[in-house]
């Protein structure tokens, strides 16, 4: 889709009147997410585990994640999220400290090491011990996913200053932004079914759906730590997807051009369009591969399929169709 609108010189005429300021701001806000044990070493274990990710060297000075002990209650005050590391004998001391704490408006959670306990509140994370051992992989993972639910610092920000973050962020950006294009589009599509409504709204489908998967790709750019001056990253960000969009963009076209041809396909091109870009991106960010034109086909094909699945299920839940739409097969 970038190339339909001319490279970089397209994309930023496109996004010209969106201020991208506030979401480098959001990425680059500081936070602290601290780790409090009476096991301190433990703490800082799990304090490292933050910083262990895709582009670990691509992060800001800002030391995001500190460990301390239990007992520090002025340093957890000023937090802005706190994880209480406890083993299960001392579970009643943690949640003393939790209740202090969430008393003063500071969010925090219990994390809980253990081979064999459940969780037992809602806030609560267990940290799987194997043979004694604490599993590093499951620990991230089970924190990363607390920390985010907690909703108390930006997606971008945790993403940008801490490593463990990124991948989960950057999935669930692609994700949303997909749905968000394929809602859209579906949305218009409606309409497209009248013939003298067809063409204005297929310009307007470009510029919204290239819009926002411009976008899409510069929080990628930030969430992996890369250089937040947007015209800095996009010119790179342009080589690596513009060229490889622009049949699926004259898909798209048709799509819109044609509208006894129904509303189906157009809204799983805009799913399946957003997903490759984002994919193709964060791969790039992540490594600096630039996926081939048949490897870019491979992974809209599977992209694709998943759209299909998705307006199946969508169809199965409203089971009357709008006249003139085809089955996707």
């Amino acid at each position: 889709m970038f190339a339909s609108l001319g490279g970089l010189s397209g994309i930023l005429d496109t996004l010209r009147e969106v201020d991208v300021r506030p979401l480098r701001a959001a990425a680059e806000r500081p936070f602290l997410l601290i780790f409090a044990s009476h096991d301190v070493p433990l703490a800082e274990h799990l304090a490292l585990l933050m910083y262990r990710g895709e582009r670990f060297e691509l992060r800001p000075a800002w030391h995001a994640a500190l460990a301390v002990p239990l007992e520090a209650t002025p340093a957890l005050q000023r937090a802005d999220v706190v994880v209480l590391v406890t083993a299960p004998e001392r579970l009643a001391e943690a949640r003393r400290v939790q209740q202090a704490l969430l008393a003063a408006d500071t969010p925090c959670l219990v994390a809980v090491v253990s081979e064999t306990r459940a969780p037992s509140e809602e806030t609560d994370v267990v940290l799987p011990l194997v043979n004694g051992v604490l599993d590093d992989a499951e620990a991230q993972r089970r924190i990363v996913h607390a920390v985010r639910a907690l909703r108390a610092v930006d997606d971008l920000a945790l993403a940008r200053h801490l490593p463990a973050f990124r991948e989960t962020v950057v999935r669930a950006l692609i994700e949303e932004v997909a749905l968000a294009n394929a809602a859209y589009a579906l949305g218009t599509g409606a309409l497209e079914l009248n013939p003298l409504a067809g063409v204005p709204l297929n310009v307007a489908d470009v510029v919204v759906l290239t819009k926002n998967q411009a976008l899409l790709a510069y929080k990628i750019a930030l969430a992996m730590g890369l250089p937040a001056e947007f015209k800095r990253i996009m010119p790179q960000i342009a080589g690596v997807v513009g060229g490889g969009f622009l049949w699926r963009q004259i898909a798209r076209t048709l799509v819109g051009l044609l509208p006894g041809l129904g509303i189906l396909p157009k809204v799983a091109v805009a799913f399946a369009g957003t997903y490759v870009t984002g994919e193709a991106v964060h791969r790039w960010c992540a490594t600096g591969e630039r996926l081939s034109g048949e490897a870019m086909q491979r992974l809209y094909a599977q992209a694709l399929t998943r759209a299909r699945e998705m307006l199946h299920r969508l169809r199965r839940r409203s089971p009357r169709t709008t006249a003139g739409e085809i089955v996707m097969s």
